[in-house]
C-alpha cells in the first residue's frame, strides 16, 4: 500500500466520529432467547442500545438475533437448548435468555461449555457459575425473606404455605422454613400442590380449618394464571390477609386474579428511571405505552439491554471472555428496575447484577395496583 493510501485511510478513521466509526465496524451480536410476548422485546431491547449510541460510549453497533425458548414447564428442555446453540453457531457473543428457573437450570451449564456470558431473569441459586450472571426477576431466597419480614412486622402468628411441586417451589420453601425460624413465624399448616391443582378449595380449606391466620403461596405463578386462588377463596368464605412471591407479576394476566394479594414486585413508581424508560420509550413509538404496563417486565427488558451495553463498554476486548469481563467491571450503573436506590453492578465472584432496593412489595386493592412498601426490617 502506497503511502498516501496509508495517509488517506488513517485521516479517514481519526475522522470519523460517533455513528460514522460505528458503522465502519462490524456490530456485535447479540442473542435473546426467550417468548417475544407478540414482538415486546423487539421494540424495548434496542431503546438502551439507541441511547448508548446518542450519549457516544457505545464501542459497536449491536445486532439482535431473537430465537423462541419453547422451553420449560410448558415447552421442552430439548427445544431450549436446540435454540440457545443456534444462537451459539450464529456467533452470538453475549446471551440474554432463560428467564425461568426450570430453564436456567439446564441452560446454564451450556453457556459454560460454550464459554459465553449468559444474563437471564431466574431466581433460582442453580444458575450461577462462573459465565452465567443474574438480573432477577425474584429471588428464590430473596422472596422468602422478604415475605417473612411483611408477616413478622404485621403481627401475624401462623402463616398457612401453598408450595408448588415445582424446582421453584421446593427452593422457595426451603428458604421460607428457615426465615421463619429465625423470626418465630409458625407454620401453621402446608399443602403440596401441582402447579395446575384442581383441589386448591380443599388445599385452602385444610389451611382455614387449621386456623392459619394468613396466607403464603410458594411457587412460580400458574395458579394464578389460572385463576385458581380467588373462586376456591370466596367458596370457603375466607378472605386472609395473603402474600405471594414474584409470581406477583403474573397480575399482568389480570388484576381481578390477584384481588387482595400482596406480592414481591419490581416495579417501583416512586424510581425515576422506570419514568425515564416510559417517556423513553413513548418518544420511540409515536405515544404508544410499552406493552404490560405497568409491569416490571418491561423495566427488565430495559435494564438487560442496558447492562449489555456497559459490559461492552467496560470489555477489554470484544470477545465472549472480554464480555464477561466486562460484566465483572460494571459498578453503580442506575437501574430502572426496582426502588429508587437500586443499581446494576458485578465482580469477580459475584454474579447477581442488582444490588440496593431491587425487590419490593406491591399490593391490588379494589382492582389497582398499589405499592405497598420497600423492604423494612419485621423486628
Amino acid at each position: 500500500m502506497s503511502q498516501d493510501r496509508k495517509s488517506q485511510e488513517y485521516n479517514t478513521v481519526e475522522g470519523e466520529h460517533g455513528q460514522q466509526a460505528l458503522d465502519r465496524y462490524k456490530p456485535v451480536k447479540v442473542g435473546l432467547l426467550g417468548a417475544d410476548m407478540g414482538g415486546a422485546y423487539r421494540k424495548i431491547y434496542p431503546l438502551a442500545f439507541e441511547r448508548a449510541k446518542r450519549e457516544g460510549w457505545l464501542p459497536r453497533n449491536v445486532e439482535l438475533i431473537y430465537r423462541e425458548e419453547h422451553g420449560l414447564p410448558t415447552g421442552s428442555a430439548q427445544q431450549a437448548i436446540a435454540n440457545f446453540e443456534a444462537l451459539v453457531d450464529e456467533g452470538c457473543m453475549v446471551i440474554a435468555g432463560a428467564y425461568s428457573s426450570d430453564n436456567a437450570m439446564y441452560i446454564a451449564p451450556l453457556a459454560k461449555k460454550y464459554e459465553i456470558p449468559l444474563i437471564s431473569w431466574a431466581g433460582t441459586d442453580r444458575l450461577l457459575n462462573e459465565w452465567t450472571f443474574r438480573l432477577g426477576n425474584g429471588d428464590c431466597g430473596g422472596d422468602p425473606a422478604l415475605m417473612v419480614q411483611w408477616l413478622v412486622r404485621k403481627g401475624y402468628k401462623r402463616a398457612g404455605v401453598i408450595s408448588e411441586i415445582s424446582p421453584n417451589g421446593e427452593e422457595y420453601f426451603m428458604a421460607f422454613r428457615r426465615e421463619c425460624m429465625r423470626w418465630g413465624l409458625e407454620i401453621g399448616g402446608l399443602e403440596l400442590v401441582e402447579q395446575t391443582s384442581s383441589r386448591m378449595e380443599y388445599h385452602l380449606g385444610n389451611l382455614k380449618n387449621a386456623g392459619c391466620d394468613a396466607l403464603v403461596h410458594m411457587g412460580y405463578g400458574m395458579h394464578f394464571v389460572h385463576n385458581l386462588f380467588r373462586p376456591a377463596l370466596e367458596s370457603l368464605n375466607w378472605d386472609p390477609p395473603r402474600i405471594t412471591t414474584t409470581a406477583f407479576m403474573f397480575y399482568l394476566v389480570g388484576f381481578s386474579h390477584f384481588e387482595g394479594w400482596v406480592g414481591v414486585d419490581q416495579y417501583c413508581p416512586d424510581n425515576p428511571r422506570a419514568a425515564e424508560f416510559l417517556a423513553e420509550y413513548k418518544a420511540a413509538y409515536n405515544g404508544e405505552e410499552p406493552p404490560l404496563w405497568p409491569n416490571a417486565i418491561p423495566l427488565l427488558a430495559y435494564d438487560t439491554s442496558m447492562v449489555i451495553a456497559e459490559a461492552m463498554f467496560r470489555a477489554p476486548i470484544l470477545t465472549r471472555e472480554g464480555l464477561r469481563n466486562g460484566f465483572e467491571r460494571i459498578r453503580f450503573v442506575p437501574s430502572a428496575t426496582g426502588g429508587p436506590r437500586t443499581h446494576m453492578a458485578g465482580a469477580p465472584g459475584d454474579h447477581n447484577l442488582f444490588k440496593g432496593d431491587w425487590l419490593l412489595l406491591s399490593a391490588i386493592r379494589n382492582g389497582k395496583l398499589e405499592f405497598e412498601s420497600l423492604y423494612e426490617p419485621g423486628r
